[in-house]
């Protein structure tokens, strides 16, 4: 019996315990470029949202009659995250001289970093975008 158990053939514990640590390093290794993409991903929709937002403020003002048009902000939530969306609205001037328009606007929103402008004109009361 003795010399039985000498001669069978077969992995150790430690040889064993050994190949499992192997193959948890290789795949931790794979792994690795998955999360870092699954991250990146994540991070491309909060910012398709935040634009969807940034977009829909936009509208938002530009469907106001033009004498309405004031800064201002508004927090939203983006996957949990809370934002703050600003907007600004300044004089332009439009013909060069110097002098900014009473009938032209500028108007910036921006969220986290990101911005949309455009410039609006009072076009008898409502509001035309240039």
């Amino acid at each position: 019996m003795a010399n039985l158990l000498k001669t069978c053939k077969g992995f150790t514990l430690v040889e064993a315990l050994l190949s499992v640590a192997i193959l948890g390093l290789i795949a931790a290794g794979i792994s690795a470029p998955y999360i870092s993409g699954l991250r990146s991903l994540e991070v491309q929709a909060d910012r398709m949202l935040l634009d969807s937002h940034l977009r829909g403020q936009m509208e938002k003002l530009i469907g106001l009659p033009f004498n309405r048009i004031i800064p201002g902000t508004e927090s939203v939530t983006v996957r949990g995250n809370d934002y703050t969306i600003e907007w600004s609205v300044t004089p332009v001037d439009l013909n060069g001289d110097s002098n900014p328009e009473p009938s032209a606007r500028k108007i910036t929103v921006s969220v986290f970093g990101r911005s949309l402008t455009t410039i609006v004109v009072d076009h008898e009361g409502k509001v035309g975008k240039i």
